[in-house]
């Protein structure tokens, strides 16, 4: 009898976890697929699931659960592959933001009372002040100029995190220190930075780089772009990554203008490259069903003569879903690499990835307990960033 019931509690062990493992699996399945080519797409999920794709005219496919078992319908978009020079070297950004971010309040004296009219009127952090009564401001000058004569008060249109737009109206106050107006807050027009040019598209002359988004300092939002140009940098130290702390490329802009930066999203930055085109070898681009966990090569800067190099490295995991800059988990196994940086670090967001002689995706984040390792996102989501952006 006690057997019997042994048996029956790890069967139902067994049962459960299997069915834990078939929906774990089908939450992985992304909803679409870019299609280069026809044939079967075997997916990096739990359990194997399979696509066939062998109708030229087909808008969908049915994923199945070891081939055999549909289990969802994935869309498809055909495109043909495109081929792209890598790049795999550290640039500078210099940009302006579309108005001016909030990035601090502050309380303040005015009639001996501690007063903040900007949070009084409902203003909060990572706020984009887009226009002051009616006229578009883009620097933190023109901002300070429109407070100077708002005795009566101004109306702003604002920008929120959130992706809306609202109004409200300011009154600043007189401060009791120095007797100026004063609005309560902090406010940045523009930021600059270092970090890796991804890949430049010799067909239409745009580039890609780092992977992720440009975000402020204090807010870490990302910063809408008003205008801006990347430039050449070099490396002047390195300082490696150990458990606990990030490590950094510490570098310097050069001011060699290197092209026109037009937008900055959640997958990179991206604009047109003005400079005459380097010498490079051009790579095709591979969709996320063609990557596979498993050996790959990190191309990037970490020498002082600015010259990139491949890298080994080890795609670990493969996400379809979340986050559209952590689509995989890169761990580096590079010994003469891991001597330099201790694995990625800061500044190489953006160093472009290769497996099987095609351009996968592009490291964009390090885990900082574990330096060795970090995020990267897959190349069609930077492409495709770029196209709509």
């Amino acid at each position: 009898m006690y057997r019997g019931k042994r048996a029956f509690g790890l069967l139902a062990a067994l049962v459960a976890g299997v069915a834990a493992a078939v929906m774990l699996t089908v939450r992985q399945l992304p909803d679409e697929l870019i299609v280069h080519r026809d044939g079967s797409a075997q997916l990096a999920t739990i359990l194997p699931v399979s696509v066939e794709i062998n109708d030229s005219h087909a808008d969908s496919a049915r994923a199945k659960l070891f081939g055999v078992v549909g289990v969802k319908d994935v869309g498809l978009r055909r495109e043909r592959p495109r081929k792209v020079m890598l790049a795999g070297t550290l640039f500078g950004l210099r940009m302006y933001s579309d108005g001016v971010m909030v990035v601090g309040l502050s309380d303040f004296e005015s009639d001996g009372r501690r007063v903040n009219p900007a949070k009084e009127s409902g203003i909060s952090t990572g706020d984009m002040i887009l226009s002051a009564d009616g006229r578009r401001v883009y620097t933190n000058e023109e901002f300070a100029e429109a407070v100077m004569n708002a005795r009566d008060g101004l109306t702003l249109e604002l920008a929120d995190r959130n992706g809306g737009t609202r109004r409200v109206r300011l009154i600043p106050a007189d401060s009791d220190a120095d007797g100026c107006l004063k609005t309560g807050m902090w406010v940045r027009d523009s930021a600059a930075g270092i970090g890796t040019l991804t890949y430049i598209d010799p067909e239409n002359g745009t580039f890609g780089g780092l992977g992720h988004g440009i975000c402020d300092s204090d807010t870490h939002q990302i910063v809408p772009i008003h205008e801006g140009q990347i430039v050449s940098a070099g490396i002047s130290s390195i300082r490696r990554g150990v458990r606990g702390s990030a490590g950094e490329l510490r570098g310097y802009l050069s001011g060699e203008e290197l092209g026109v930066l037009e937008s900055n999203s959640p997958c990179g930055a991206f604009g047109r490259y003005t400079s005459p085109l380097p010498a490079g070898k051009e790579y095709e681009t591979a969709v996320k069903q063609e990557i596979r966990q498993g050996n790959a090569k990190l191309l990037c800067t970490v020498t002082s003569d600015g010259r990139p190099a491949l890298y080994d490295v080890v795609i670990k995991r493969i996400n379809y879903g979340g986050d559209p800059a952590k689509n995989m988990i890169v761990t580096v196994t590079d010994e003469g690499l891991l001597e330099k940086t201790g694995g990625i670090v800061q500044g190489m967001s953006g160093s472009p990835l290769i497996q099987n002689g095609r351009f996968i995706g592009a490291v964009t984040h390090v885990f900082v307990n574990d330096p060795t390792s970090g995020y990267a996102i897959f190349a069609e989501n930077m492409l495709g960033q770029q196209q709509t952006a």
